[in-house]
């Protein structure tokens, strides 16, 4: 018999790449609340019992989640779901702290409840930058901001109480998922996918200008669903930070998207992060060491060139309109 997975935010970037590979291990169902592509909003319905995987959720209505939980039963529970536009954080804190903590901690208690295993993804954002070099598990986290504030206080809930749990830290992630989703807006006005931003603004002939004193690993949507169902089946509770090996400036990470995706990188133009107006603070390095994860999993994580190939590969099959020359 086929275990029991649910994904918390299915209609999401990385929940999109979960559910596509979760479909083919488990008998998969999936959370939306704004957002649903059209490739999956086939399958929505607000009851899963008539065949459809896909079940519209506010996580933070606490009675609505405790009833999905007890009728779905599941074996696992990857939670995708978070407040992640930084700024709007910063001025709606309750809210932040509504989705990022208190729905985590309610999540916890339904997991233990039904001895589910709980996978969190959580976020670099925790760190304050000042390292000068990745991050590891073992660096003690300092947010600057209300989003990384209350993502940590999401894993604190999760590391103290939850039976059974991995909590996974990305950093930018990105990939290919249907165009009239990734550039759509949450209620937060948050674009979904730095990268496919991106691409879309340079396919209009618009300049960019991005932050070059910033710096990240940027992470395929599609390693981290894979990474998050591989500790999925895991007995042990640990940390993993699951990211590309490339630690690279947001002006680096964009010329790389523009030269794979056939565009000319000089339609990239640098600036310093104060040329823009933002109300929360940011990291200005937030690169992370993986090492623990590639020596415990056994699993080797691609750099930038290599992980953007796999991306522009799947523009090639399903929007090749998107590439430039």
């Amino acid at each position: 018999m086929l275990r029991t997975l649910l994904i918390l935010g299915a209609s999401g970037l990385t929940g999109y790449k979960l559910m596509q590979l979760g479909k083919k291990r488990f008998e998969t169902y999936g959370t939306y609340n704004l957002r649903v592509t059209s490739c999956l909003g086939n399958n929505c319905s607000n009851n899963h019992n008539n065949g459809k995987s896909l079940i519209k959720l506010d996580i933070t209505k606490e009675e609505d989640l405790r009833m999905l939980f007890e009728e779905i039963r599941p074996d696992i529970v990857v939670n995708t779901i978070a407040l992640h536009n930084v700024d709007y954080c910063e001025s709606h804190q309750e809210e932040a702290f509504s989705v990022n903590k208190k729905a985590v901690g309610k999540i916890v208690d339904l997991c233990n409840n039904l001895g589910s295993r709980l996978v969190h993804i959580s976020t670099d954002f925790v760190f304050d930058g000042q390292k000068q070099t990745s991050y590891s598990e073992s660096d003690r986290p300092n947010p600057l901001s209300v989003y990384g504030k209350s993502k940590l206080e999401g894993e604190v809930l999760v590391r103290k109480s939850a039976a059974s749990y991995s909590i996974l830290r990305p950093s930018v992630v990105y990939g290919w998922a249907p165009l009239e989703t990734q550039i759509s807006l949450s209620s937060s006005r948050k674009p979904m996918n730095f990268a496919l931003w991106a691409i879309s603004k340079m396919k209009k002939g618009e300049g960019l200008q991005i932050v070059s004193d910033q710096f990240t690993s940027p992470t395929l949507a599609d390693i981290l669903a894979a990474v998050a169902l591989r500790v999925a089946v895991l007995e042990k509770n640990e940390l993993y930070h699951v990211s590309g090996t490339s630690c690279l400036s947001r002006y680096e990470f964009t010329r790389k998207i523009s030269a794979i995706m056939g565009y000319p990188p000089s339609s990239v133009k640098p600036v310093k992060s104060n040329t823009f107006l933002q109300t929360a603070r940011r990291p200005m390095n937030s690169c992370l060491d993986c090492q623990k994860l590639q020596t415990e999993l056994i699993y080797r994580l691609l750099d930038i060139d290599q992980s953007l190939a796999i991306m522009r590969s799947q523009i090639e099959i399903e929007s090749p309109y998107l590439l430039g020359d």
